[in-house]
């Protein structure tokens, strides 16, 4: 072909991939269209409400039983019977016998002195015959004297007759005043023999161990036939009626329970009497003791005892003392358990109400701020007081109002306006409106 040709057919090819470059840029959007749209963050917001919130407390501690019995030998002796009910764990009632030691040595020495106190009666029998018929005899010389004197002022006796007489009554009153000293004697050695018999009355029932209240037995270390000696310990029990938790709480956490007028001195000291005991102000507080399982939590009432007196200076902690009455009682086989020693467990103390308060998760609060959505969905920092903070959750004393959305979600560099994409967080807001309310068990501090 020649150039001529070749130059002819150029321009139609150039012409039509021109048209096609051109509608190809006609296809595609502006790209100052793109670069214009503003791109939302999708957040997590709560819609926040009012609440009573009730303040808690959680500590922990074991359970001890308020009473305990620690079963000592108080005589010596083999032990002649033990009850079929003495075995670790048993439940035992108030005034059950459970042990006997051999009580015939104590039988011998009780009819002794029994013994001796009767010989002592028959002998005081006798010296009381005795000492009437000597005082009857002092009588007579005492009247035959008076008259032998008489008899000497008329001229009619000598001063010998007189004299005779007078040493026989002198005689005579020796006699009587031994048979009294021996009455009075004797009387001190019966009340001697009495208290004797009563030691011996009181061993011989010192063989025979009862239950003082009502106990579970634990550490029976004893059997049949074997010696014991005064002052063995032969097995131990511990009351069911009462069991006490000792919970430990730092010092100061207990402020929220109170509100304002524990701004002086420590909360704990608030709860004291000075005499060991608990001030009128423990009334406005509810305790729980909780025993956490893997099926679900089991709770028992309680009441607050007393206030430990000594603070733990390794961990600034201080012990609160409650009590679970009947604990053994509010048991039920293969649902819930009794309170037995040792078991660990969380202590929960409530405060009084506090009406219309905003709750919020704790972490949504950063340097005393937290990020709301306008009806914009633009993102805003709002500056929040905290009344207190329980556990994951805070209870605000102003800052916010019902309704208004929260965002709860973590954001690496939130900006103030920015387009969000808000989306509810149900379960979060009725978890922490149930834990603010004490329906549902706080985490703690």
């Amino acid at each position: 072909m020649s150039i001529l040709k070749k130059t002819l057919i150029l321009p139609p090819i150039l012409i039509a991939a021109g048209l096609f470059l051109a509608s190809g840029q006609a296809a595609k959007p502006p790209q100052a269209a793109t670069e214009n749209k503003e791109k939302a963050t999708p957040v997590k917001v709560i819609g926040v409400k009012a609440v009573a919130a009730i303040p808690a407390i959680s500590g922990y501690g074991k359970v001890q039983p308020s009473r305990t019995w620690d079963a000592v030998a108080q005589v010596a002796g083999p032990v002649s019977w033990t009850s079929d009910k003495l075995r670790d764990g048993l439940l035992i009632p108030a005034g059950a016998s459970l042990l006997k030691i051999d009580e015939r040595e104590y039988q011998l020495a009780l009819a002794q002195i029994e013994a001796q106190i009767a010989a002592l009666d028959a002998k005081d029998e006798t010296t009381k015959a005795s000492l009437k018929i000597e005082q009857r005899a002092l009588a007579l010389l005492a009247e035959d004297l008076g008259r032998k004197k008489q008899l000497q002022t008329r001229g009619s006796a000598s001063q010998s007759i007189v004299d005779t007489a007078e040493r026989a009554l002198l005689t005579q009153d020796v006699k009587v005043q031994s048979l009294l000293s021996t009455l009075t004697l004797d009387e001190a050695e019966r009340k001697v023999l009495q208290q004797q018999k009563e030691i011996a009355a009181l061993d011989l029932e010192r063989t025979e161990l009862k239950a003082p209240f009502d106990v579970r037995l634990d550490a029976v270390d004893i059997s049949l036939g074997q010696y014991v000696n005064k002052g063995q310990q032969l097995f131990s029990g511990d009351g069911i009626a009462v069991a006490e938790v000792v919970a430990q709480f730092p010092i100061g956490a207990l402020s929220p329970l109170f509100g304002k007028s524990t701004d002086e001195g420590s909360p704990l000291d608030a709860l004291a009497d000075g005499n060991g005991g608990l001030s009128s102000r423990h009334d406005s507080l509810k305790a729980k003791v909780i025993l956490r399982t893997p099926r679900s939590d089991i709770i028992w009432d309680a009441k607050l005892d007393r206030v430990s007196a000594v603070m733990n200076p390794k961990t600034r902690t201080r012990g609160i003392v409650l009590t679970v009455a009947d604990p053994y009682g509010q048991a039920s086989p293969g649902q819930r358990p009794p309170l037995v020693k040792d078991t660990a467990v969380e202590v929960v103390l409530q405060g009084q109400p506090k009406i219309d308060r905003i709750v919020l998760p704790a972490a949504a609060i950063r340097k005393g701020q937290v990020m709301v959505v306008d009806a914009e969905k633009r993102l805003h920092f709002k500056p929040v007081k905290v009344a207190y903070i329980q556990g994951d959750i805070a209870v605000l004393m102003s800052g916010l109002e019902p309704n208004e959305k929260v965002i709860v979600s973590d954001l690496p560099a939130p900006v103030d306006g920015m387009l969000v994409g808000p989306k509810p967080d149900k379960p979060l807001l009725e978890r922490i409106m149930a834990e603010a309310s004490g329906k549902a068990p706080s985490k703690g501090n």
